[in-house]
């Protein structure tokens, strides 16, 4: 069963399950109408009902929360622009709403919609084998000529990127707190996602010499499962490990950041 995660997917996909509905407009005013703070809506209310299909689906595959948020978000783009019923889009309108959709979209995110496409026409409109048979494996025709691959020429490098001088300063403020130290670094150097990383537990980490391996054995990305990579910042976990208030309990989580010192530990559990 899907599990919740530290962005509280579960709850807002559940919170869009029960509201979903309110994607329609019936207002005069047309396609230009938004509801509050909503960017999209459902033109056409034939197309409400694959929602529906939708989670059905993400039920019977016990799909992550976040995976099925993205989808969700996707399929919405895409019943914003789509005029007509989906099942009866042509190529030239799958272009049309790809087209109107990609112009507020990175490289990345265009990707990312792509295959979000295909894959919810696969789900809801699936090619048929020589038997009739249906064969989800199969992208459907309207979709097939749809390519997620980026035009190299068009990438650009991020401008948010930490410059080494800027990582030491701020490992090097945190001098006070080995624990926000510890995590700053096992995230630059592991690439690790903050759910995966704040879940671990010490029975998860595998201390060797000069490294180590910490396992992410649940809450990855869609489930995967793998190891965060500890060798730069082994100086910094070590030092937050061996002044961890609980680092003799296996199933304590690694990472704690509630007392701002080891030694007020005790202090902060009794207020």
């Amino acid at each position: 069963m899907a599990e919740n995660d530290i962005y509280n997917s579960q709850q807002k996909y559940n919170r869009f399950v029960k509201n979903y509905k309110t994607l329609l407009t019936t207002n005069s005013d047309g396609p230009d109408l938004r509801f509050g703070p909503r960017r999209y809506f459902c033109l056409n209310i034939g197309n409400l009902i694959y929602f529906e299909q939708l989670f059905k689906h993400f039920d019977f595959k016990d799909l992550s929360y976040l995976r099925r948020i993205r989808v969700l978000q996707s399929f919405k783009i895409i019943c914003h622009y789509a005029k007509r019923d989906l099942k009866l889009l042509e190529r030239e309108e799958i272009n049309d709403i790809v087209a109107a959709a990609q112009q507020q979209f990175n490289a990345k995110t265009k990707c990312d919609f792509i295959r979000d496409l295909k894959c919810t026409w696969r789900i809801l409109f699936p090619e048929k084998d020589q038997r009739d048979r249906i064969d989800e494996t199969l992208t459907p025709y309207s979709v097939r000529h749809l390519s997620a691959r980026v035009d190299k020429s068009k990438e650009k490098r991020r401008q948010d990127r930490l410059t080494l001088d800027e990582l030491e300063k701020l490992i090097t403020y945190f001098g006070n707190n080995p624990c926000i130290q510890a995590y700053i670094a096992l995230a630059i150097e592991s690439l690790g996602r903050p759910q995966e990383i704040l879940y671990r537990k010490h029975e998860d980490a595998e201390i060797y010499a000069d490294y180590a391996k910490i396992w992410v054995s649940d809450h990855g990305k869609e489930g995967a499962n793998g190891f965060l990579q500890c060798v730069d910042s082994f100086p910094y976990f070590m030092r937050w490990i061996n002044s961890h208030p609980q680092k003799s309990d296996p199933h304590a989580y690694i990472l704690v950041f509630t007392p701002p010192l080891c030694g007020d530990w005790g202090k902060y559990n009794k207020a």
